[in-house]
C-alpha cells in the first residue's frame, strides 16, 4: 500500500477511530474524564477485548440507601432518587475496551451504559483488521 493512498476508516464512535493502517482511541477515559488521544499504527496493537464492569458491592447498598431516602420528607426523596439513579448505571454496567498495544501494555477506556453497543462495534471492527494483519490483508 503506497502513502499516496487515502487512509480507509472502518468506523468511527465514541471509542474511537479503526482506520486500514491506525487505532485512534482515549487512553485513560472514563465517566467524567476525557483521557489522552492514542494513535498507534495498527502493527502495534496485539490484542483487544470488551470487559463490562458492574459494581454490585457499591449499588446494592446504594439502591437500598435511595429506597430508604424516598419515605423521607422536604429534600430526602429527591436525594433517594438521584441515589436511586447512580445505583442503576453503577448494576447496569459500563463497558470497557482494553487495547494492548506491544510495547505500551495495556490501554483502557470506559464508556456509559448505554455505549456497550458502540463499543462492540469498535472491537469487532478492530479485531477483523487484525485478523486480516495477521493474514498479511495489510502492508506494513
Amino acid at each position: 500500500m503506497s502513502e499516496d493512498t487515502a487512509e480507509v476508516i472502518h468506523i468511527k464512535n465514541a471509542f474511537g477511530t479503526v482506520t486500514d493502517r491506525r487505532v485512534i482511541y482515549f487512553r485513560s477515559k472514563g465517566w467524567l474524564s476525557s483521557g489522552s488521544k492514542e494513535v498507534i499504527p495498527l502493527q502495534r496493537v496485539t490484542s483487544v477485548r470488551l470487559e463490562i464492569s458492574r459494581h454490585y458491592l457499591l449499588g446494592i447498598p446504594t439502591m437500598l440507601i435511595g429506597l430508604g431516602l424516598l419515605a423521607g420528607h422536604g429534600v430526602l426523596p429527591v436525594t433517594g432518587g438521584v441515589a436511586m439513579l447512580f445505583a442503576v448505571l453503577l448494576l447496569w454496567g459500563s463497558p470497557t475496551v482494553v487495547v494492548n498495544a506491544a510495547g505500551q501494555g495495556l490501554n483502557s477506556e470506559i464508556g456509559w451504559p448505554w455505549q456497550q453497543p458502540e463499543a462492540e462495534a469498535f472491537v469487532e471492527a478492530l479485531r477483523a483488521r487484525l485478523s486480516q494483519n495477521k493474514k498479511g490483508g495489510i502492508a506494513p
